[in-house]
């Protein structure tokens, strides 16, 4: 056998091994895909909901994990730094929580962080599943989510919530799309 010959083979069974993955939890991806696409459509519609509700949900978060680290702190007597940081979080927690306004520039800071992890993460996986058919949807959703990450680095078009709330939907969209187009060719579970 030539190198070219074992080389083919190689990716060929490494696209039969994804394949067959795929094929085997096929309804968990169509459902997750689902799930991704509705949610990003639901952002997308309601964004000013959508960013203000994860802006309440992170602090609350950073409240309710402050106020354990100081009073965790205050109980084995840790140093000093562990009682600042809870400190931290309770001040930083609470005025997202009774500011949001206040919280959006953190808020698009945390949801940048995000994407652009997401999106390096995605493009990653996507390069894994290269050798199976449809893989660039997910490098196509992982791309597009490290770029509204570098976006929203560069504050463009601004730290609006509008603006944060379709960027959620669209992540969402998305990759819920990717997950279809994966599952898309897969025939019928190979136990059926």
């Amino acid at each position: 056998m030539t190198i070219a010959t074992l080389e083919a083979q190689r990716l060929s069974d490494i696209r039969n091994r994804i394949e067959s993955n795929i094929a085997e939890h096929r309804g968990w991806y169509m459902f997750q895909g689902t799930v991704f696409i509705l949610a990003g459509i639901l952002a997308m519609t309601l964004p000013s909901v959508t960013a203000l509700g994860f802006e309440l949900l992170i602090g609350a978060l950073l409240l309710i994990s402050g106020l354990i680290q100081v009073f965790a702190s205050f109980r084995s007597k840790t140093h000093w730094w562990a009682l600042l940081s809870g400190i931290a979080s309770v001040v930083v927690g609470g005025l997202m929580l009774f500011n949001p306004a206040a919280g959006t520039l953190a808020l698009a800071t945390i949801l940048a962080i995000f994407l652009a992890i997401e999106g390096i993460t995605e493009i990653l996986l996507s390069l894994q599943f290269r050798p199976a058919r449809n893989w660039v949807w997910l490098l196509l959703s992982g791309l597009v989510s490290l770029g509204l990450g570098v976006l929203l680095f560069a504050g463009w078009p601004g730290a609006t919530v509008v603006f944060l709330g379709i960027i959620i939907g669209i992540n969402f969209l998305l990759y819920g799309v990717s997950l279809l187009a994966m599952t898309a060719w897969v025939g019928h579970q190979p136990n059926e």
